[in-house]
């Protein structure tokens, strides 16, 4: 499967003109297009321009262009949905195409937060991936909810900076939150759940050195996320979405800016909770996951200082910095 959202539409309208389903001579609208596959015109324009310097479309004395070189005749209609639905289901994967483009304003937005504040030029970004202003607008809201961007009223979008105060203010609230949802999720969670996580800890410390960040990140997930779900609390999940910068640091350092340790950072710690949970000792867990947490404070910080002392300027076109603080 196609994997950004351009090559889905490139593959979806190649594949309807060469089946004949577009026939020759077809006029294809950019405005068209985009308003059926529900995009903005920017990569549907870049589309069509790919497509006619293959030859398989053409440009003519109108707006838009033609279904093949050189159609004999012009045909103007309606195109439907239905016309590109293969096996019932639409060409386009918009799910994955909107999870990218989250992942990818994440890692620029964190990695600038560690040097301090910038704005965000929303028409930049659309143009950066290219997007809509609404899809854009969107994607900042899912960061706001994490506490990575913040928009205030007059000024627009920031980055939230992530200095010393910051983090240590944000594993302050994990360490009062954290421990007494996992005490509640000892009762409620499922042992083949607990065994699962313990047994992906013990296949990534087989592995340990030579993994992916990736499945770092996986096994945060597993502890400071699923597990917590299990808590019953909805509100303090929602207030512990608000610390997430400090598991974002970790996953976009590691293994790439930052070299990952000769020690694995926390496999062996997690499992110790995970065991803690199996036995019904909820308390317990709770505790050894507050001393996690205090020892993963002073790993972060170590990382962040690493990453600042090597003067890494990394930054995106739609970013600009401001200040420090």
């Amino acid at each position: 499967m196609a994997e950004t959202l351009k090559d889905q539409l490139y593959e979806a309208l190649k594949s309807s003109i060469h089946t004949g389903t577009f026939e020759p001579g077809l006029v294809l609208l950019e405005s068209r297009i985009a308003r059926l596959f529900l995009t903005s015109r920017s990569p549907v324009r870049e589309t069509l321009q790919q497509l006619c310097n293959e030859g398989i479309i053409c440009r003519f004395d109108g707006r838009g262009y033609l279904v093949g070189q050189k159609p004999g005749k012009i045909i103007r209609r309606e195109i439907s949905s239905k016309e590109i639905k293969k096996d019932g289901d639409t060409s386009i994967n918009r799910e994955k195409s909107w999870l990218d483009l989250v992942r990818q304003v994440e890692k620029d937005t964190v990695l600038c937060s560690m040097s301090g504040r910038w704005e965000v030029n929303e028409l930049k970004l659309a143009k950066c991936l290219k997007v809509s202003r609404a899809v854009t607008q969107h994607i900042l809201v899912s960061l706001q909810y994490i506490g990575v961007v913040e928009h205030e009223k007059y000024s627009g979008w920031h980055v939230v900076p992530l200095n010393d105060q910051r983090l240590n203010a944000l594993y302050e609230a994990r360490m009062l939150l954290e421990p007494f949802m996992v005490e509640r999720a000892t009762k409620l969670i499922p042992t083949e759940t607990l065994e699962r996580f313990i047994n992906e800890l013990d296949n990534v410390s087989r592995d340990y050195p030579n993994i992916k960040p990736d499945r770092l990140d996986a096994l945060e997930q597993d502890l400071h996320n699923e597990t917590l779900r299990y808590g019953g609390n909805n509100e303090i999940l929602t207030m512990l979405g608000r610390t997430i910068p400090i598991l974002l640091i970790s996953k976009h350092l590691l293994g790439g800016h930052v070299q990952l340790p000769t020690n694995d950072p926390f496999l062996q710690e997690h499992r110790i909770i995970f065991e803690l949970m199996l036995e019904q000792k909820g308390k317990e867990a709770g505790q050894a996951l507050r001393q996690h947490l205090a020892d993963s404070k002073n790993k972060v910080l170590e990382r962040l200082e690493e990453y600042r002392l090597k003067g890494l300027n990394h930054s995106a076109e739609y970013l600009r910095w401001i200040s420090y603080n």
